[in-house]
């Protein structure tokens, strides 16, 4: 099945798209399945992709830039994430750019297949994601 695509070009997002780059290449998924705006669910998520384990120890990620993580918060994926730094303006922009792609490919939570897409980076300067 061809899934919609969400696209980042490393040309206009840089640390945004590097980011999610880096999480695909490192093994995260490609193909996420939107889970709706419930907030309490995104809320744990966010929560569990901000911190770390060391011998048992719960620590929190440090503050450096603005935190994101990939897969996104609002997806099933989410939670176990990838988290980068980036600029606070490429992270509010990723927002509105997730909110306009699921209302222009009418994407709801709970439709199964219809409830996915596929992200991906263009133009990045080492090629496309290869896992």
């Amino acid at each position: 099945m061809a899934y919609p695509e969400l696209i980042f070009d490393w040309c206009i997002y840089r640390e945004l798209s590097d980011n999610i780059w880096h999480a695909q290449m490192a093994g995260h998924p490609k193909i996420l399945t939107y889970n709706g705006p419930d907030m309490t669910i995104r809320k744990e998520q966010r929560k569990a992709a901000m911190h770390y384990q060391v011998d048992g120890e719960n620590y929190e990620i440090p503050h450096i830039l603005s935190r994101d993580e990939y897969p996104f918060a609002c997806t099933v994926e989410g939670g176990k994430a990838w988290v980068g730094h980036i600029p606070g303006r490429e992270n509010s922009a990723q927002g509105g750019l997730i909110a306009g792609f699921l209302k222009r490919h009418l994407i709801v939570a709970g439709l199964g297949e219809r409830s996915k897409f596929l992200v991906k980076v263009i133009n990045h300067p080492r090629g496309p994601v290869t896992k």
